[in-house]
């Protein structure tokens, strides 16, 4: 998960989030977003953006511009004072928002003591659990 502002960017379940309220993105939107982020602060240009998401399919330039106004309405962005992405005429773009990588802690890593405490559990060691043990 990562977050930046008031968004997070769950990208395990393909959504993005302001808040509590779950952002429309269409999936190719998504994606752009998704890329633009995982590569935040650096120029990226269209024909990476192209050949990362559509390597086996011809997508107009003009469709990714699409996808970066559908954006930038999502994020309540705008091209002229940027926050979250900035074009570079006739380069590309950059995810220029601070973003935060959010960890999602492992199940698996409770605490023993915790554990006991978890009504109608069996604790088991983890090797048990891997190898088939009791």
């Amino acid at each position: 998960m990562r977050t930046f502002h008031s968004f997070r960017l769950d990208t395990a379940n393909q959504c993005l989030w302001h808040g509590e309220n779950r952002a429309g993105l269409t999936p190719k939107a998504f994606d752009v977003l998704r890329y633009l982020v995982e590569h935040a602060g650096r120029l990226v240009t269209p024909d990476e953006l192209l050949e990362a998401l559509w390597p086996e399919i011809y997508v107009n330039p003009e469709g990714l511009r699409r996808y970066i106004q559908e954006l930038r309405k999502v994020l309540e962005d705008r091209a002229d004072k940027p926050v979250f992405i900035e074009t570079l005429p006739k380069r590309g773009y950059r995810f220029v928002a601070p973003v935060i990588e959010e960890s999602i802690p492992n199940p698996f890593d409770v605490p023993a003591e915790t554990a006991k405490n978890i009504v109608g559990r069996v604790l088991h060691s983890r090797y048990e659990v891997c190898n088939g043990g009791s």
